[in-house]
């Protein structure tokens, strides 16, 4: 999921600054002022891709519960529909098919599952497909560009 991918980017791109804003202060290379500026800017984002993180993973652990009730749901109709063939409800050949149908839902169900299951485990962007270089501060909204 990408939302989740540029997530943990934020997270690991306010990681490494803040790192490197720590090198540049012990190095004697900042003005106290340039050092909290900056230091409150990382921090920000690395808290924003913090906070999106658990917002996703939240949503995914709702989203996960739901397929697995949902395939709970069907696995129990599978279940049922062997016993309607055997009471005579349906006949061999419709149960087929709707045995068929059923199983192809549980597979696609257990795919998204597993799916979810991936990216709930994810720790960091590598996880997901590597780091999405994102930018650092929003930019200035002040510059309107005029059509000529």
């Amino acid at each position: 999921m990408r939302k989740l991918r540029i997530a943990f980017s934020k997270k690991e791109k306010g990681e490494q600054l803040l790192s490197k804003l720590e090198e540049l202060k012990e190095e004697g290379e900042l003005e106290d002022t340039q050092y909290e500026t900056m230091k409150e800017e990382y921090e920000q984002l690395l808290g924003e891709g913090n906070s999106e993180i658990k917002g996703i993973k939240e949503g995914l652990t709702k989203t996960l519960e739901a397929t697995r009730e949902e395939l709970e749901s069907y696995s129990q109709e599978l279940k049922n529909l062997g016993v309607r063939t055997k009471v005579g409800e349906l006949s061999t050949d419709k149960s087929r098919r709707q045995e068929k149908k059923l199983r192809t839902k549980v597979e696609k169900l257990k795919q998204k599952a597993e799916d979810l299951e991936s990216l709930l485990s994810a720790s960091s962007s590598d996880d997901l497909g590597g780091f999405i270089d994102i930018p650092s501060r929003k930019k200035s909204a002040g510059r309107t560009r005029k059509r000529g």
